[in-house]
């Protein structure tokens, strides 16, 4: 049920604020709105204030505003009678400001969630920037990255905390990078070759921030809970082997199920020493085999700090992560039409949208509004896009109209806006089988 209220809280924000701005922006330069939907028809409840049907429809996943005089996606030829109050009466420029309308509300949605959670949570910020566990087969066990590792910077952007890293990265996709890190009190320049990080592999890279042997969670019911562990403990030693960091702790436990272990700990500057046998689970490996894992059920410390924000800095950072996410997504179109991803991995639908929604909100519903943010402004680009149907598509007519100074015939713009649905039905289709491919997999 979660991931079904998910995706319809999501939805119904998403495409309220989009028509929101065709309707205010409409209703601005005197434009008769005609329908005002939530959804795609066929129409289910609703009501008529003035000249406006204010309803919900059938089709969830998307709304529209009717404008009178207006060739849309529903195709309707009539009331093209020349009226003040019909959109082909208004001027190029009036005519830009209301189909550009749902792009930019979407997008000051985006700055504005953004920037609120900002503001009002504060800054919550991983003060480490040494370098975890690096794993085999990893793109940073190839270019030479070690445990232990401090990066100082990156690209010659000072690295101050764990938050910058990630951010850093994407925005240097496609370039070569170089991770200026600290190890054993000198400074090594490390290259990772623009071929070597792309969209498609980035999960490859498994770059892990470095977690100290202390526990954060000890989980209801497990062998921790049952042995007394409590949250704060440092773990020391395991069977007389000396425990440096989280990652030492782990791969001990993990490889010893069902057998019993020694673990000195301290708390509270006093040592103890427990007993605990890791219970045995079954999980999958890296290349997809099912093995047998030891777990006692613990979670480590993760350090953070939270640091208050302005609003006039709140709303800058949500401006410059909105345009990150921006150009994030055009990278990703780039890389799609060039090859170097697959459509099939790049194009998520309505369903895994979902399934992440309802993940996510369980987390937390911030992180749902941030995640919200996100689809707003990935919504924005896509219906500035050049296609017919879209929000982009009906720009470019506008423009051809006001170069041509006369606008195109009735017929050609009913033909434009087919071809535009048949390339979103294609599309959709493609998306819905795509997504059930996945999910399946």
């Amino acid at each position: 049920m979660i991931y079904l209220l998910s995706i319809v809280f999501i939805l119904s924000i998403l495409v309220f604020v989009h028509e929101l701005g065709h309707f205010v922006a409409a209703k601005l330069f005197g434009v008769r709105v005609e329908r005002f939907s939530i959804g795609f028809p066929p129409r289910l409840i609703g009501t008529k204030i003035g000249d406006t049907d204010y309803c919900i429809s059938a089709i969830p996943f998307g709304g529209y505003v009717k404008l009178s005089g207006m060739i849309d996606e529903s195709l309707d030829k009539e009331g093209l009678t020349g009226e003040p109050h019909e959109f082909m009466s208004k001027n190029t420029f009036q005519k830009i400001v209301i189909i550009s309308a749902g792009v930019i509300m979407n997008f000051l949605l985006a700055i504005g969630i953004l920037a609120g959670i900002l503001w009002l949570k504060g800054d919550k910020i991983y003060p480490t920037t040494t370098i975890g566990p690096v794993m085999e087969n990893s793109i940073s066990q190839e270019i030479g990255l070690q445990k232990y590792d401090k990066i100082l910077e990156i690209n010659g952007k000072q690295i101050t905390s764990w938050n910058d890293i990630v951010p850093t990265l994407a925005a240097n996709i496609g370039k070569d990078i170089i991770f200026l890190v600290e190890r054993e009190g000198k400074e090594i320049p490390v290259k990772l070759p623009s071929s070597g990080l792309t969209m498609e592999n980035i999960q490859r890279l498994q770059l892990y921030q470095l977690y100290p042997a202390v526990i954060g969670e000890v989980l209801p019911g497990t062998p921790a809970e049952k042995s007394g562990l409590q949250r704060g403990d440092k773990i020391l030693q395991i069977e007389g082997q000396e425990i440096e960091d989280w990652y030492d702790m782990t791969d001990i436990v993990r490889e010893n199920p069902e057998v019993p272990l020694m673990i000195k700990i301290e708390r509270e500057n006093t040592i103890l020493d427990f007993t605990i046998a890791p219970q045995e689970q079954m999980e999958k490996d890296e290349n997809g085999k099912i093995v047998s894992v030891g777990k006692i059920g613990i979670a480590p410390y993760i350090k953070f700090e939270w640091h208050k924000v302005s609003l006039g800095s709140a709303i800058s950072r949500g401006f410059e992560k909105t345009i990150s996410f921006l150009y994030m997504n055009i990278r990703g179109f780039t890389m799609l039409f060039t090859g170097e991803v697959s459509a099939k991995q790049a194009l998520g639908g309505p369903i895994i949208i979902g399934k992440m929604a309802g993940d996510i909100a369980k987390t937390g519903f911030l992180n749902l509004l941030e995640f919200t943010a996100l689809l707003s402004a990935i919504l924005a680009f896509i219906n500035i896009l050049p296609i017919p149907a879209l929000d982009g598509g009906h720009l470019v007519i506008i423009l051809i109209e006001g170069a041509r100074r006369k606008p195109l015939s009735v017929g050609a713009k009913v033909r434009i806006q087919q071809v535009g649905m048949a390339i979103l039905l294609v599309l959709m289709l493609f998306i819905f089988y795509n997504d059930i491919s996945r999910l399946l997999q």
